[in-house]
């Protein structure tokens, strides 16, 4: 199916925002390192520490100087984002429910008995230090996680949204897509919203030096800190995407071993030159 306009915009909005967070490198269409899937932008951000990203993603889950990516899957219809657009009431106010009920443990259970899930020294202060919850053994936290996992399924969330969280593919995942399109309890586990401006995509958005950028984040994503490995692989996948098509049609063709100048031709001033002196 052919990309539409609107998505179009969407990745243009994404990449220009990824540069304002203070990402270095940022490219459209990277791929995944396991999986034929394709991140529609893709950020690289040489420090973690960095005053703007530090501002829109928080305080980083790892050391101050590593590196962070950042991955943007743009949405621009429910029907692009999820199979049924219909709310099922009920789903939805369990996974209010869990969500309180997910955040309670991590408070009062996982900090107390599982210290060691704490990344000591990610910040400053010791209160704003991040924990990798994820790894908790506390079975309690484990069901209230899986049964989240199975509501975003039941909702028509599509499935890849939370595989991708699962493997930690990069260090922070986000959704942007028009305003009002989807609600903060929505937004699948692990994942941030990035909210665009309708207007803007009506209209047609271009980037203007000086101009703000016609988006906001609303849901802040959480810091998976993806696996060095993986991150490295994902630098390698950028560089390719952002080198797409690049030197296609500027050389010259290359001549057969068995050709010769034209007889009595002579090259023209700007013509590249096949055949040097000797």
């Amino acid at each position: 199916m052919p990309e539409t306009k609107r998505h179009l915009q969407l990745k243009d909005i994404a990449l220009a925002w990824l540069r304002a967070i203070g990402c270095r490198a940022v490219a459209s269409e990277v791929s995944c390192p396991f999986n034929r899937y394709r991140f529609d932008a893709l950020g690289w951000l040489d420090h973690a520490d960095d005053p703007r990203a530090v501002e829109v993603l928080g305080h980083p889950a790892a050391e101050a100087r590593a590196p962070r990516v950042i991955a943007i899957e743009c949405k621009q219809s429910r029907a692009d984002f999820a199979s049924d657009d219909k709310d099922p009431k009920e789903l939805v106010r369990r996974k209010e429910y869990l969500i309180e009920r997910r955040r309670v443990i991590e408070e009062l259970r996982i900090k107390v008995r599982e210290p060691h899930l704490r990344h000591a020294g990610s910040t400053l202060f010791e209160s704003l230090d991040t924990w990798e919850f994820g790894a908790s053994r506390i079975a309690a936290y484990r069901a209230v996680v899986t049964e989240l996992a199975s509501i975003d399924e039941r909702l028509g969330i599509d499935t890849k949204f939370a595989m991708l969280a699962r493997w930690r593919v990069a260090d922070h995942l986000l959704v942007m897509a028009p305003h009002g399109l989807l609600r903060p309890r929505e937004v699948p586990g692990g994942w941030g919203l990035v909210e665009v401006d309708p207007k803007a995509l009506r209209k047609g958005w271009e980037p203007i030096v000086g101009e703000p950028i016609p988006c906001a984040l609303r849901v802040a994503p959480a810091a998976l800190g993806a696996p060095e490995k993986r991150r490295t692989r994902l630098l390698r996948n950028l560089a390719v995407a952002a080198s797409r098509g690049v030197g296609f049609g500027i050389m010259p063709p290359k001549p057969r071993g068995d050709a010769t100048p034209c007889e009595g031709a002579t090259p023209r001033e700007g013509d590249a030159t096949l055949f040097p002196p000797a």
